[in-house]
């Protein structure tokens, strides 16, 4: 989980346009920070536990937008507040794998039936609102995009598997005041730590290339080394040419079935998992699936230790 510190000088829009305009000075110092999870598990209480967090670091946003307004653009106090309230408040926009989007405001009821098993993506933002209801933006502002899509199976020869996983997921932290940026910063933090998982290192740029030349090949040879002699003896009868071809043909057959098992297991480790209630099937589905590999991959290894101390000795 990686974080990004900016700070940026702006101007805030001219007073009497609108009724939360900044009152300071011309020219105000904007801190901001970025946040990038990764290897988060979330369930749906999650969910709504992180939109908790945000409504509450919103009331603080917006005490500090409060404090920042010219009162006597109001006919009183509360008329202000209320203003401020109405409208600097927690929105959620969540989507299901099927098409189906949510948005409201507030706090998501994730335990209801309508909240989706499936869940791709989850906004939230105490800006968007604003925005949208009165062109204005927030002083202090807070939008997180969380993605669960899972690396795809398809195999496509114009992306290439040494790229990095996709993970879109980010968390932007903007404002006037410093204080404010950085303590919820240090909460959002601290929430995904919490719920950081172990991941296999297979997401990062350049890792295929290294279970290819390490892993996959090796066990390739070692099964043909097991398997092969029957195959050496049907192509001992065939022409030079054909043996050729075939060896071609297996090589990048080979390879792209090697392409599979790592886009495979890039799916079953995927960089952000969402699950709503239990994870039992997951468990059972990656305990098969590495249990297999785990075999394959210990079998080729003690033959060629074996091997090793054979030729030493």
């Amino acid at each position: 989980m990686s974080t990004e510190v900016k700070i940026v000088e702006t101007q805030p829009a001219a007073e009497a346009q609108n009724d939360l305009a900044n009152t300071k000075p011309l020219r105000i110092p904007q801190y901001r920070r970025d946040i990038f999870p990764k290897n988060i598990v979330l369930s749906a209480e999650d969910i709504k536990e992180f939109c908790q967090l945000l409504n509450e670091v919103n009331e603080k946003a917006r005490i500090l937008e409060y404090n920042s307004l010219d009162l006597s653009g109001f006919e009183s106090p509360e008329q202000a507040r209320d203003r401020v309230n109405e409208f600097v408040q927690i929105e959620y926009n969540y989507l299901a794998t099927n098409g189906d989007s949510v948005q409201g405001l507030g706090i998501p009821k994730t335990d209801e039936y309508s909240f989706p098993d499936d869940l791709k993506s989850m906004f939230v933002s105490n800006v968007a609102y604003a925005q949208r209801a009165i062109k204005v933006t927030p002083l202090n502002a807070v939008e997180a995009f969380i993605g669960f899509d899972k690396p795809s199976l398809k195999i496509d020869i114009q992306s290439m598997p040494s790229n990095p996983s996709s993970n879109r997921s980010v968390i932007n932290v903007s404002g006037r005041d410093e204080d404010w940026v950085i303590s919820t910063t240090d909460r959002i933090q601290n929430f995904f730590k919490k719920r950081q998982a172990f991941r296999p290192v297979i997401h990062g740029s350049g890792t295929y290339d290294y279970f290819v030349y390490l892993i996959f090949l090796p066990v390739l040879l070692w099964l043909f080394y097991h398997r092969g002699e029957e195959i050496a003896n049907w192509l001992e009868n065939k022409s030079i040419f054909l043996n050729v071809i075939l060896g071609i043909y297996t090589l990048l057959l080979s390879l792209l079935v090697a392409q599979f098992v790592f886009k495979y297991i890039r799916w079953l480790f995927p960089p952000m998992e969402y699950y709503k209630k239990s994870r039992i099937g997951w468990y059972v589905h990656r305990t098969i699936a590495t249990t297999v590999m785990t075999g394959l991959a210990l079998g080729a290894a003690r033959d060629v230790i074996k091997g090793f101390v054979l030729w030493l000795f």
